[in-house]
């Protein structure tokens, strides 16, 4: 393994721990961080956000140590539309003052699945011809 691919799998590794802290609950930020200046749902939000973005650089990281590259151009909107799914189940707390965010984690599986259909698609479009 070379020193790049190695400091990658290391950024993997911490971008994977972040998120899955962040998921229950133990945020780790920097020092002086603006997110602790924030209220209310706002940082929640933000959290979450910052979280899926975590994953899906860890899951594109993995996909280039392992030598994959996306069959599409559609596939890494649907990875991040994903990881928000997967991180707003787990952080979203089930209130009926959250409604707002639950409706957009609706309107988030109904993308994914569009997305999962246009990837499919696509990625069948793209190599219709090598065989």
């Amino acid at each position: 393994m070379t020193i790049r691919k190695g400091l990658l799998a290391l950024c993997m590794v911490g971008f994977l721990v972040v998120s899955a802290l962040s998921m229950v609950g133990h945020d780790v930020y920097l020092p002086g961080s603006v997110l602790g200046e924030l209220t209310g749902n706002e940082g929640g939000r933000l959290v979450v956000i910052r979280s899926a973005v975590f994953l899906t650089m860890a899951f594109f990281i993995f996909r280039h140590l392992r030598n994959k590259r996306p069959l599409s151009s559609v596939a890494p909107v649907q990875v991040f539309v994903n990881s928000l799914l997967v991180v707003g189940v787990f952080r979203l707390p089930f209130s009926a003052e959250y409604w707002i965010d639950w409706l957009i984690m609706v309107g988030l599986c109904v993308s994914s699945v569009l997305l999962y259909f246009e990837n499919r698609g696509e990625s069948q479009r793209i190599f219709k011809n090598d065989w």
